[in-house]
């Protein structure tokens, strides 16, 4: 299986190493999901990377960020391992496949929230979308006047997974889930009760997610205000893989 070739046919080698993590300490491949905990999961990989390790006093305080470009991050990428490493490193049972999904509900009403909302650089990859819907120039759509149900709308439009926002890509897609033979997939509505059992899996002591959500919205509690049967209808379709597959009911959480 081509893994390394066919996952970056559909992402694109930016996308592809930034989102793909590997440790050959821990022998673990990582897919960060966008809008699914990822901030918090990274910041503890890193930490768990370096606990053994002597490096300079705060180092990972300085080094923290985790958004910083693929090049700057503490576990290795598939461009330094290259086609056939990569392939093989996948290839291998002995190593854990994983990564954290969330209900497409309410990540998707979290994209909204932080990205559109707050008028953020992502915005401008909807307001393409929202344009063509209303006919009109880009340059003509305020961040503040792109309801909820508009938003919903304009992600009908995207033809191709790279189309989309890396925030509102559908998460099946995302992953590789069809390419990559992912070992599990961990949930964000369940990962501070299940990190005992992730850490296990991977091979860890001790994991703690608690830290690092500097993007969270409120969407959880959220759902209900915002979503109607039209954009629930609209989610439904647009993300339909995520709902089957990583086993979230087709229901609004309450």
């Amino acid at each position: 299986m081509f893994y390394y070739q066919n996952c970056n046919q559909r992402l694109g080698p930016q996308q592809m190493n930034y989102h793909f993590s590997i440790s050959l300490k821990n022998m673990y491949f990582f897919c960060e999901v966008a809008k699914s905990g990822c901030s918090a999961v990274k910041k503890e990989l890193w930490r768990q990377e370096t606990m053994d390790v002597p490096v300079p006093e705060g180092f990972l305080r300085e080094n923290h960020n985790p958004h910083v470009p693929f090049q700057h991050q503490l576990l290795i990428k598939p461009f330094q391992m290259g086609r056939t490493k990569f392939n093989e490193f996948i290839r291998d049972s002995n190593v854990i496949k994983w990564a954290v999904v969330r209900n497409p509900f309410t990540r998707i009403l979290s994209g909204y929230l932080d990205k559109v909302r707050r008028d953020e650089p992502q915005f401008r990859n909807i307001a393409h979308r929202v344009a063509k819907l209303r006919n009109v120039h880009v340059s003509a759509v305020a961040h503040n006047s792109v309801s909820f149900e508009e938003y919903c709308e304009a992600l009908t439009l995207f033809e191709q997974p790279l189309d989309f926002d890396q925030h509102w890509r559908p998460q099946y897609e995302h992953i590789c889930a069809d390419i990559i033979p992912y070992t599990f997939f961990a949930k964000l509505e369940t990962l501070d009760e299940d990190s005992g059992d992730i850490a296990r899996r991977i091979g860890l002591a001790k994991l703690s997610f608690t830290a690092g959500r500097s993007h969270a919205t409120g969407s959880n509690e959220k759902v209900q205000e915002y979503y109607t049967q039209k954009t629930a209808d609209i989610v439904r379709k647009v993300y339909a893989n995520d709902f089957e597959h990583f086993g979230y009911g087709l229901e609004l959480p309450r």
